[in-house]
């Protein structure tokens, strides 16, 4: 099956976000975008020392979903 991605970001998606914004877009468990995150597929910066907060940007997110022919649901980041 493929899937469409929306490649066109919106303007009030944050530029930093949050592993929960992140499975609430591509609809994936949280598991799954850890593994990402430490496999570096999914690139990331952390805030921090060890068990900091990490973010994904708008970019790294959409081109992690298109590689992977994975649709973007920015409808679900945030409070757009």
């Amino acid at each position: 099956m493929s899937l469409a991605v929306e490649l066109e970001i919106p303007a009030k998606v944050p530029q930093g976000l949050t592993i929960g914004d992140v499975r609430r877009a591509l609809r994936l468990r949280e598991e799954t975008i850890k593994r990402a995150l430490s496999s570096g597929a999914l690139p990331s910066w952390q805030i921090g020392e060890r068990r900091g907060w990490r973010y994904v940007t708008p970019e790294g997110l959409a081109a992690y979903a298109h590689a992977r022919g994975l649709t973007v649901y920015w409808s679900e980041v945030g409070e757009l």
